[in-house]
């Protein structure tokens, strides 16, 4: 290894640097190639350090760049880095450090996200585990209708699973990748988790007296084994994605963690690619990636870990603090036989903080534990060029004034240095209060933006578009279509609206009382078909969906005496039409048919012309919307509209409601954001809202005993770092105890994560850091306290010589006896003229925020009323206008006659013969168009029927699933379950006899129609005649709707006669009703003459 020519400081000074390293940057710079952590503060320069200690190799010729691997979490940071690094080695060769015949063949350095570097670890060497190279990396619509898919197939004890089936998928996909995270399969915790339940359940509840178990003792039990389900659940999904070759980021890691431990050649593969390897962001890694890196490199391998436990913030995805602290066993340094504990080194000068906002970061770390051990937190220090800086501490009545205070000391500071430029941005722990601080800014006419937060399904365009979606498929979700009926569109007004619920409730008893009926007195008659509809639905309650698709006659009054108007009746009847309309996409492809709804609802029209947005970014949330869908259609396994609306609900709650459209940061703008989002940035003001205890720190601390998707602690890889529940007790009232002392030290683990969330807020300010609290929050009805990192602040502004300041304070016995908002509570009236907006009265005291387009709107109505009808226009523009409108026309009218004309399909399905024969017209429309089909139990029970069938049979034999999922049969097989459809058919004659043939595929032609279809079974009877038995799931047809069904089997008979040469007469046919177990045998079947004039006679119809 070559000599060190330049010295850190040299190398700054001779690449012309304005500022030379310090002495802590410089020791880290020219620290020996051995391992070593950097404890880097909050601003201290790491990356700088980072990317100089490259160069500072490179221009040594201790390493080439492309020897070099730094690591870090996201793709900016990566790409930050490697920009520097490649500015400062290009610098070398420019002045003269290095020569051009040094640096000729230099390559760049490897810099990725540790997710880059496992997948990339996994395509080298994952063929040495049995891994292929093309599996596929799941997203996380993919990930969730894979979870979704193996809850459906799930028949295991489920007693215990009383969470909605969102909930569960999520639990089943979080489960595993925590797992895969932590290195434990999910059949070991299973096993763990079953052997905690069976200790439990032997344990009395009192060790010295004999008493029943109390209901909470039973609760924490039945959750347990909650999680044990699932684990199980776990287990199938993990199956599932070995099956289908696939796997999720947690998998990633894991796999690459494994390759580290089992594959030698690729730990010395990577050593001898990286010599030197620099880790970023150290205190956020997983258990697993700290096994992966610590396999490859951590027999003395040159590794530099940088990170700041004080800005451990993200435990909630597997995160964990503790592991920087155990670095320095971890990667110890090897000198020959003797092994050291790794260097530790620390930047503690903070370069982007004031004096007085560094005072109340170390304010706020001070009250933290202290570590014990080689590795020391220091606090932060200001460099020799830091200004004073100011810190405002604000306590509000509530949290408007809160944002009204905020919003002062931003436009104050402004005004004081209108050419400074200065940046400024509100943090708040929860989302709920920047909408808040938004409405403040726009009031007084300050530009904001809200970054990196979600919500785009809660904004009113997209919230509209999912209500449409939803009432298309789902007649239950009630909920959705009472939104379009009070909405701006449709406006039902109260009167009808009641009136409609008296009809849908009308339906629902109608429908109650066919259910009731016994069975004795059920016959032939002309209410039969109608009762055995209404039994299909005997699971569904009153439906407003329903009531809109059999809208009441005319002259109907409820028993309540209500009806409803004459212009409710024309809106609900032209709602229905629309809806019954986009029904017909419903089974399209799912972008075609969101913009299908769109446009019938006229969405685009209405964010167009919201005056309060500017043009370019009127369709920002509905293009947004349909990037996620086109990203759910390229990623999903099975893309269907049911599928996709309940994946948006696991959104709604797991990512709270989608990200919103991002857009470029605008530097005059103030930023709203989470502290979360925050981190890695900076601006010259900045604001932390809310700093009320219950809100920052937050009341919901989530532990492993409660929920149903955390991997129970004990078998993390970090188990030491948290706390643990003592289940070794003598008793269940012991163990509860235990478990509420686990509760308080969880507690304590949640605040000491806040307490570091609250340092990366405050070290986000570089000269004025605002913190404020509200008294009143919300609407609730007791005051809110300080938070406890806001009092760690007082003292700041106490004494001689103050680092804080007091700006709006009101102190709690000044502050109003009631809460403010529950005084003159928030209200509008409704309905309103939707031009004018709502009139909201009540709440805050607020500036009045122009909403109305009715003026606008009316003035533009007035000018085309008055218009002369032979008017022309003037301008080029309005001539280009005029001649598009007319083409837009011309088109819509060629359309409208390209739609209405049917032609006569080619071929049909058998089961459609008949219908085509009756009504023509109506069912090529639907060819045209398919009606979507009822999705649900029926298809799947009846899958189920046919596998067991064909096991049965020891032949390949299908059921028409088009059958299956007719309306007149779906609806009555979610009411029956697959064993009484087994024990009918096995009671049955045909469970006796083997058919001859089974799944017959056949077309002949009937006229100009040919007919294609399935034969499911042909027996040879003794006599020599043939019988062709076809399966059916649904009810037993009678009179009209059997005579129809007949002519399908005639259909039948015809093609069997000619595929054979078998004469008609020595062919039979027959239904077999499984459910039932009922064969109806066809006495009388048309022959090839009725049929070809039965088909002929229709399409003369369709003709004329």
């Amino acid at each position: 290894m070559s000599t060190i020519k330049y010295s850190p400081q040299e190398l700054s000074e001779a690449l012309g640097e304005k500022f030379p390293p310090t002495e802590q940057q410089a020791e880290i710079i020219a620290a020996p190639l051995e391992p070593m952590l950097v404890i880097a503060g909050a601003g201290s320069g790491k990356t700088k350090t980072m990317a100089d200690k490259v160069v500072w190799l490179v221009a040594n010729q201790q390493v080439r760049p492309e020897q070099i691997l730094g690591v870090t979490f996201t793709r900016k940071a990566a790409g930050e880095l490697s920009i520097r690094i490649r500015a400062k080695i290009a610098q070398l060769a420019a002045t003269g450090l290095l020569s051009e015949e040094e640096t000729r063949d230099f390559l760049d350095p490897a810099v990725s996200t540790y997710h880059s570097y496992a997948n990339t670890l996994v395509q080298d060497h994952g063929l040495r585990l049995g891994l292929e190279e093309d599996s596929a990396l799941l997203g996380a619509a993919q990930s969730w209708q894979l979870g979704h898919s193996v809850l459906e197939k799930y028949t295991g004890d489920y007693q215990h699973l009383n969470s909605a089936s969102s909930t569960l998928i999520d639990a089943i996909v979080s489960f595993s990748s925590e797992a895969s995270e932590h290195l434990v399969t999910a059949p070991e915790a299973h096993q763990w988790i079953d052997a905690l339940v069976a200790k439990l359940q032997t344990l009395p509840m009192d060790a010295e007296k004999d008493k029943a178990p109390t209901q909470a003792a039973l609760k924490l039990i039945d959750k347990l084994a909650s999680r044990a389900t699932i684990a199980e659940l776990a287990e199938e999904y993990t199956r599932e994605k070995k099956r289908l070759g696939v796997m999720d980021y947690g998998d990633l890691v894991a796999h690459a963690a494994r390759i580290a431990q089992e594959v030698p050649a690729a730990a010395l593969a990577e050593r001898a690619n990286h010599q030197v390897v620099l880790l970023d962001e150290f205190q956020d890694t997983s258990h697993a990636q700290m096994v992966l890196f610590s396999q490859l490199y951590g027999q003395g391998h040159p590794v530099t870990a940088v990170g700041d436990p004080n800005q451990s913030i993200y435990g909630f995805r597997g995160a964990s603090a503790g592991q920087l602290f155990r670095f320095p066993e971890t990667f110890p340094i090897v000198r020959g036989e003797q092994r050291e504990i790794a260097h530790v080194k620390h930047l503690t000068i903070a370069w982007r903080n004031t004096v007085n906002v560094l005072s109340a970061a170390n304010n706020i770390t001070a009250q933290a534990a202290t570590s014990t051990g080689p590795v020391t937190v220091k606090p932060l220090e200001p460099s020799a060029f830091a200004q004073p800086g100011r810190v405002v501490l604000n306590r509000c009545t509530t949290v408007r004034q809160e944002a009204e205070a905020i919003a002062d000391l931003i436009v104050t500071e402004h005004q004081k240095s209108p050419e400074a430029g200065l940046t400024s941005a509100v943090l708040s722990r929860n989302r709920s209060q920047l909408s808040i601080m938004g409405e403040v800014l726009s009031e007084r006419g300050i530009r904001y933006q809200l970054v990196g937060l979600s919500g785009l399904l809660s904004t009113p365009e997209v919230t509209d578009l999912v209500a449409c979606l939803h009432v298309l498929v789902d007649p239950l979700r009630s909920d959705k279509l009472m939104r379009l009926l009070a909405g701006a569109r449709w406006r039902i007004g109260a009167a009808d609206l009641t009136a409609f619920a008296d009809w849908s409730r009308q339906l629902e008893r109608r429908r109650s009382r066919g259910l009731r009926a016994e069975d004795s007195e059920r016959h032939e008659g002309p209410d039969t078909e109608a009762i055995e509809l209404a039994r299909a639905e005997l699971n569904d309650a009153a439906s407003l969906i329903e009531a809109l698709d059999y809208l009441p006659p005319e002259n109907w009054s409820s028993s309540e005496g209500r009806s409803l108007s004459e212009e409710g009746r024309t809106r609900l009847t032209a709602l229905k039409d629309e809806l019954a309309t986009l029904r017909l996409m419903a089974n399209d492809d799912l972008e075609t048919l969101i913009r299908e709804v769109e446009r019938a609802m006229n969405l685009d029209i209405e964010v167009a012309v919201r005056p309060w947005v500017q043009n370019d970014a009127s369709r920002a949330n509905l293009d947004a919307f349909a990037d996620v869908v086109r990203e759910y259609c390229r990623n999903a396994p099975r893309v269907e509209l049911a599928g996709f609306l309940m994946w948006l609900e696991q959104a709604a709650e797991k990512e709270k409601g989608l990200p919103l459209p991002s857009e470029d940061a605008d530097p005059q703008a103030v930023q709203l954001l989470t502290v979360h989002a925050s981190k890695g940035l900076e601006w010259d003001i900045v604001a932390v809202m809310s700093l009320n205890d219950g809100v920052f720190p937050g009341s919901q601390s989530d532990r492993w005993t409660s929920g149903d998707k955390a991997l129970p602690w004990p078998l993390r890889g970090d188990a030491n770092d948290l706390p643990q529940w003592d289940t070794d007790q003598p008793a269940l009232k012991e163990l509860l105890e235990a478990e509420s002392l686990f509760k308080d030290h969880v507690e304590d683990h949640h605040v000491a994560e806040e307490r570091r969330l609250a340092y990366v807020a405050v070290t986000r300010a570089k000269s004025l850091l605002i913190c404020s609290s509200s008294i009143w929050t919300a609407t609730r009805s007791k005051p809110t306290e300080v938070s406890e990192f806001f009092n760690a602040l007082v003292p700041l502004s106490q004494g001689p010589a103050p680092q804080a300041e007091i700006g709006v304070w009101v102190a709690d016995e000044d502050a109003p006896e009631q809460n403010p908002s529950r005084l003159t509570p928030l209200e509008a009236l409704w309905p309103y003229d939707p031009l004018d907006g709502p009139q909201i009265t009540g709440g805050a005291n607020r500036q009045e925020f122009a909403y109305s387009r009715r003026s606008v709107i009316q003035e533009i109505a007035d000018d085309v009323l008055n218009a002369d009808a032979n008017y022309q226009p003037v301008t080029p523009e309005g001539q280009q206008w005029a001649e598009e409108a007319q083409k837009l026309l011309a088109q819509r009218d060629f359309l409208s006659n390209r739609e209405r004309a049917v032609e006569a399909p080619e071929h049909v399905r058998a089961s459609l013969f008949v219908e085509l024969a009756e009504d023509p017209v109506s069912v090529l429309e639907n060819l045209r168009r398919p009606v979507p089909r009822r999705p649900g139990l029926a298809a799947r029970r009846g899958t189920a029927f046919h596998a067991w069938i064909e096991e049965f049979y020891e032949k390949t034999s299908m059921l028409d699933l088009g059958d299956l999922v007719e309306p007149a049969d779906s609806y009555l097989d979610e009411a029956l379950d697959l064993e009484s459809m087994k024990e009918a058919f096995l009671a049955s004659e045909w469970a006796q006899l083997q058919p001859a043939y089974v799944e017959v595929p056949l077309e002949t032609r009937v006229g100009p129609v040919a007919v294609r279809g399935r034969i499911d079974a042909v027996f040879q009877m003794e006599d020599g005649t043939w019988l062709l038995l076809d399966w059916k799931t649904g009810r037993v047809p009678h009179g009209k709707d059997l005579k129809s069904k007949l002519v399908q089997l005639a259909v039948y008979r015809l093609g069997w006669s000619r595929l054979h040469g078998i004469p008609l007469e020595e062919i039979k046919a027959a239904f077999y009703y499984v459910s039932a177990g009922v064969t109806i045998r066809a006495e009388h079947l048309s022959n090839e003459a009725a049929l070809e004039a039965m088909i002929s006679s229709a399409f003369e119809q369709l003709d004329s």
